[in-house]
């Protein structure tokens, strides 16, 4: 074992392989590992911050459509009056038909026949609510009757019109006499609970 004594050179010499060798193998082995941990660093913030502008544009499109959906319902409720009323299409084409029936009775026109109609498979918001009439009147009445229907409170589109003259070949001094048949309709508000997803 005195064959091992060292001398101060060879110590300091030792000293600084150990050192050299201990440098180059951090260099080695731990400045890849540094930087691959800096590079995945960045990547990761990367990542956060895209997901940061992705959530920010969710939140400023969810208060749009807050918005939007605020601002469609008061078109609903401004609407609401002028569609018809009821809890069924049912009911909603008998309103109609007590709209058409008050018309015509105001502008002495005999209302014959009454069919209504409903379009329950429509899908949307609204259903389509139709009556379709045969009455008889003069000029003035059909026609007073024609501007009650469209200068009322409830929107109602005519759809079909046809109006002839049953005995053309009159004598002047007989009461003129007009047919008309039409359809007309109205839209209704869908129940609640038989919304179409």
């Amino acid at each position: 074992m005195s064959n091992l004594r060292l001398g101060m050179r060879d110590r300091r010499a030792l000293v600084i392989g150990v050192s050299a060798v201990a440098v180059l193998f951090v260099l080695g082995k731990g400045l890849p590992m540094v930087l691959a941990w800096e590079r995945n660093a960045r990547a990761m913030t990367g990542q956060r911050e895209d997901e940061l502008e992705r959530a920010s544009v969710q939140v400023r499109r969810s208060m749009l459509v807050r918005d939007s959906s605020r601002t469609r319902g008061a078109r609903m409720i401004a609407l609401a009056p002028a569609l018809l009323g009821g809890d069924s299409p049912a009911t909603a084409s008998a309103t109609l038909a007590g709209i058409l029936s008050g018309a015509a009775a105001r502008s002495n026109v005999r209302v014959g026949a009454l069919q209504l109609r409903a379009d329950t498979v429509a899908k949307g918001d609204f259903v389509r609510i139709g009556v379709h009439c045969e009455a008889v009147g003069d000029v003035a009445g059909i026609t007073a009757m024609l501007t009650a229907l469209e200068g009322g409170a409830t929107l109602l589109a005519i759809r079909d019109l046809s109006i002839t003259q049953p005995e053309p070949a009159a004598p002047s001094d007989h009461a003129e006499a007009l047919r008309l048949e039409m359809t007309i309709e109205g839209l209704m508000l869908r129940p609640t609970g038989a919304h179409a997803r």
